[in-house]
């Protein structure tokens, strides 16, 4: 048996000793550990963020996203609680992996624009993408998330948004639940194409036209409120042109036109209170079967023809409406 001798052991063991002692970058895109397949635990990243990100990582601390970024398809970037995410003027994130950003109540995660920087594009999920953003907050955005066709869920649990052109567009499957959303442009808050958007426990409140548009797919609102304009313009709470409609147990307050409806067939829209608008609701085209009863009418049940049924109307203000906070 050939015995190694005891420089060539050396070497091995030096060797093997340096091996276990490098650290792989520790910032930017796509680095972590390099032991092939070991993902389970992928060092913690911080400093600037650009291109392709195509292995799992953790985002703490500051994060600059500098330039145009993509979650790979297979990819899970986790943001940890109390990270500043700040990206430059006009970047976009694009997720067709997963984008996991939970702060917590102590520790929110915070999602602004660089101090050189007016405002960024936001975050788009692509087919097959998926975002989670909780106890988070954000200003200063074109938009702060496009849910995609395609896309796997795209979900807000406890955010509040400022200042932003549009909070969330759902072309996909969306969730925003137990969060305050304020100052948005028109259409801050929108649902199209095949797009599922369910808002609950939430507040969306004040902006420079509508605030929660639908053309197309499915939208259901329950136990939120809607408008509270604050002196600002707002034209409709809600402008609904076509689709699958469910409002309920929601405060439907201080619009110019509370609703704006057309294009609906079965729509409820039941148990919520209507106050403070100069108009409750317009017609905008054909609706068949809108099913308003036991709503609560500040200025009394509004007469809108046949195809409404308004019965069983609330004689006092709705206790159960409005977010669970």
């Amino acid at each position: 048996m050939r015995i190694p001798s005891i420089v060539s052991l050396g070497l091995a063991l030096g060797m093997s000793f340096l091996a276990g002692a490098c650290t792989v970058g520790a910032t930017g895109p796509g680095t972590g550990d390099d032991i092939v397949g070991d993902d389970d635990n992928p060092p913690p990243v911080g400093g600037e963020i650009s291109g392709p990100i195509t292995s799992d990582q953790t985002w703490q601390d500051a994060v600059v996203i500098a330039g145009d970024a993509t979650i790979n398809a297979g990819v899970t970037v986790t943001v940890a609680p109390g990270t500043a995410i700040t990206a430059k003027d006009g970047v976009t994130l694009f997720v067709e992996g997963t984008f996991e950003a939970a702060g917590t109540e102590a520790a929110p995660i915070s999602l602004t624009p660089t101090a050189d920087a007016t405002t960024w594009s936001g975050i788009v999920a692509q087919a097959g993408g998926s975002v989670h953003l909780a106890y988070a907050t954000g200003t200063d955005v074109a938009m702060m998330l496009y849910c995609h066709e395609g896309a796997v869920l795209c979900h807000y649990d406890h955010v509040e948004f400022t200042g932003v052109s549009n909070a969330i567009t759902a072309e996909g499957p969306a969730l925003v639940e137990s969060s305050r959303i304020s100052d948005i442009s028109n259409g801050g808050i929108t649902v199209r194409n095949n797009g599922n958007l369910t808002v609950r426990d939430t507040y969306i409140l004040t902006s420079s036209g509508d605030l929660l548009v639908q053309n197309g797919g499915t939208l259901v609102v329950e136990y939120s409120e809607i408008g509270d304009t604050l002196g600002s313009y707002d034209h409709c709470d809600f402008h609904i042109a076509g689709g699958s409609v469910s409002i309920t147990h929601t405060n439907i307050i201080n619009g110019v036109v509370g609703m704006m409806l057309g294009g609906t067939t079965g729509a409820v829209i039941q148990y919520n209170n209507w106050m403070g608008n100069d108009s409750d609701l317009q017609e905008i085209g054909v609706n068949t079967g809108v099913d308003m009863q036991f709503n609560y009418w500040a200025a009394g049940a509004p007469a809108l023809g046949g195809a409404y049924d308004v019965s069983n109307a609330a004689g006092a203000q709705l206790t159960d409406a409005g977010p669970r906070l």
